[in-house]
């Protein structure tokens, strides 16, 4: 490298870009994507008392991502488990987050029959999905340095 030319240099700056603006943007949202599952999880884990789900639950909570751009993804909650971390993050049937209903009851105070829904009591949210988010925001930077810092060492070192 020390007697290389100034074309050989700018080339080498080629082969550099060419890489980042490959794949190389792909793989690493993908690296990103699969440590903001296990992070989401271990989190979900910790909250709900050592697997990601509520007892008695079928869905666990669980996350996906997609591809929405080169070098961007979209993180959330699978279909099936959005419920769940909205129960997990806020609660069930509290004042925050969504509206949840509670029995309908007649105008005699009764319980409907054709409206009933079974009342589950109401719990006290967790922020599950707030703590997530954290500690993806925190390490999200640290996976794509780990992997910037791969492609210089591929090229200048």
């Amino acid at each position: 490298m020390a007697d290389e030319t100034l074309g050989q240099f700018e080339s080498r700056i080629g082969r550099f870009v060419d890489t980042l603006a490959s794949d190389w943007a792909r793989t690493t949202a993908d690296k990103v994507g699969v440590e903001a599952k296990r992070i989401a999880t271990d989190t979900a884990s910790a909250d709900l008392g050592g697997d990601p789900k509520f007892s008695g639950w079928v869905p666990t909570l669980d996350t996906r991502y997609e591809h929405v751009a080169p070098g961007v993804i979209s993180f959330h909650p699978t279909k099936r488990s959005a419920g769940p971390w909205t129960v997990a993050e806020f609660g069930r049937n509290t004042s925050a987050g969504p509206a949840m209903v509670g029995p309908r009851l007649t105008k005699s105070g009764r319980v409907s029959k054709a409206k009933a829904k079974r009342w589950n009591g109401r719990t006290e949210g967790k922020g599950t999905a707030t703590k997530a988010l954290g500690a993806i925001d925190k390490r999200a930077p640290e996976v794509v340095q780990r992997e910037v810092a791969k492609v210089i060492g591929k090229f200048f070192d």
